[in-house]
């Protein structure tokens, strides 16, 4: 195992563009497996937040990136030879690792009041947990990618 941590490797400044790129691949990718009101909905929300100004989206994503690496720092060092991503979606833990990425996304969240992205995540954030534990293996999968 690297003597790397996950925040550290995830926030170095010539990776950090590359894993918010892999971030917005898998949030599209995530959300476009959504069916039914509630994923075309989200997937509404998603596309106009993008056609709104994908920037702020991305912005979005690079600051929520290192309070969401801290919270998975001890995950990773946990993980020991397994999987990251099969490691987070153990349903053992997958509602505890939700919960602490939720916390994180409702910090960021209350800072933007008014704000329509704010809007959007107040609208979703009742499913937003299953969501998140449906994600879990491929986010780990993601974020393994660019640890040392």
């Amino acid at each position: 195992m690297s003597t790397s941590t996950l925040s550290t490797a995830l926030l170095d400044p010539g990776t950090r563009p590359r894993v918010v790129d892999a971030l917005l691949v898998l949030a599209d990718a995530e959300i476009s497996t959504q069916k039914g009101i509630s994923g075309t909905m989200l997937k509404t929300a998603f596309a106009g937040a993008k056609k709104a100004s994908e920037s702020n989206v991305r912005k979005g994503v690079d600051r929520l990136l290192p309070g969401m690496a801290r919270s998975l720092d001890p995950h990773y060092e946990a993980k020991g030879e397994v999987a990251f991503g099969r490691y987070l979606s153990d349903p053992a833990r997958s509602g505890q690792v939700a919960d602490e990425l939720l916390a994180v996304a409702d910090s960021a969240a209350a800072r933007v009041e008014g704000n329509p992205l704010g809007k959007v995540y107040a609208s979703f954030r009742g499913k937003a947990k299953e969501h998140v534990v449906a994600a879990l293996p491929r986010l780990g999968a993601t974020l393994e990618t660019f640890v040392p």
